[in-house]
């Protein structure tokens, strides 16, 4: 008879994700993972597959984590460009709260040239972003609050890189008031 799972599955992908988000892929050995989780091999592999699959699993964890966030961000806000603003802020603040990189970006530079299915995933999480900035885009341009002549798509991509430039500036130089410089400059220079 099958013994059951005594574990809570999210809590223990959850210590997974946060030991590969200190360490990286590749310095994180399946014996880290297996001390982390404080399961045995066994189980590791049964219950969530080798070490990219555990990893995948991780990145689509953290994944919707934060589409969630940035959703809810500026959901409430009656002015679009204003939810828009909003948002960015947030994904800023969320930098300093978290006190490290962004996991897929810290990911991104790891390993996105690398492994096909990482590769892969990052390109389908971001467009997911680019399409929550994107939908504020345009309500903002349909409101008369962007300034036009920016394509909404290409926009949308720029605003996800420039966020993911405040992850890196914020890791660099510990300084809040740069990063939210930056954010300033980035939202005063789409306001109509």
């Amino acid at each position: 008879m099958p013994r059951n799972k005594e574990f809570d599955y999210e809590e223990k992908l959850e210590q997974a994700r946060n030991l590969f988000w200190e360490k990286g892929y590749h310095a994180t050995s399946i014996h880290d993972i297996v001390d982390r989780m404080g399961l045995n091999r066994s189980s590791v592999y049964n219950s969530f597959g080798n070490k990219q699959e555990l990893f995948l699993k991780c990145l689509e964890n953290y994944a919707v984590l934060k589409t969630e966030q940035y959703r809810r961000a500026g959901k409430n806000i009656v002015s679009p460009f204003e939810a828009l603003a909003f948002t960015i802020r947030d994904v800023a603040e969320q930098t300093y709260k978290d006190r490290k990189a962004c996991l897929i970006v810290r990911t991104i530079f790891e390993l996105g040239n690398d492994e096909p299915a990482v590769a892969s995933f990052i390109k389908k999480n971001a467009a997911a972003l680019e399409a929550i900035f994107e939908e504020l885009i345009i309500r903002a341009i349909d409101a008369g609050e962007l300034k036009p002549g920016f394509a909404p798509d290409m926009l949308a991509r720029y605003i996800l890189s420039s966020c993911n430039s405040f992850h890196m500036r914020y890791i660099l130089s510990g300084n809040k008031q740069e990063v939210n410089d930056m954010v300033d400059f980035l939202i005063s220079s789409l306001r109509r």
